[in-house]
């Protein structure tokens, strides 16, 4: 996928791991939780590590072609479990809807 001629949108979902359950998240998120995003519509698109600053360690970035796509995706009830599902392994979870644009995006916590 091009990042020249962005449209459509990211899906920003920044958290914490939980302490010691680092291992399992990454299988969790390699086996099961990338592949039921994108079985959802939503394409994975960057992983961030946050290494300072306030704000939280991780940055997964889904991209959606197009708002028919993403209002699938976020209104199912699967996303709401699979969402649910992460906190199994993260703390301060949140995640925010952007116009997708070609560089690195924040949500703007307020």
């Amino acid at each position: 996928m091009s990042t020249q001629n962005f449209t459509g949108y990211k899906v920003l979902i920044s958290y914490n791991y939980s302490s010691g359950k680092e291992r399992a998240y990454r299988r969790f998120m390699v086996s099961q939780w990338l592949p039921a995003v994108q079985a959802l519509g939503l394409e994975p698109l960057q992983l961030f590590h946050i290494m300072w600053g306030a704000y939280p360690i991780r940055l997964v970035v889904l991209y959606a072609e197009n708002d028919k796509i993403l209002r699938r995706a976020l209104r199912s009830q699967d996303w709401t479990l699979w969402l649910q599902r992460l906190e199994d392994y993260a703390e301060d979870l949140h995640y925010c809807v952007v116009p997708a644009q070609p560089w690195l995006q924040l949500c703007e916590r307020v």
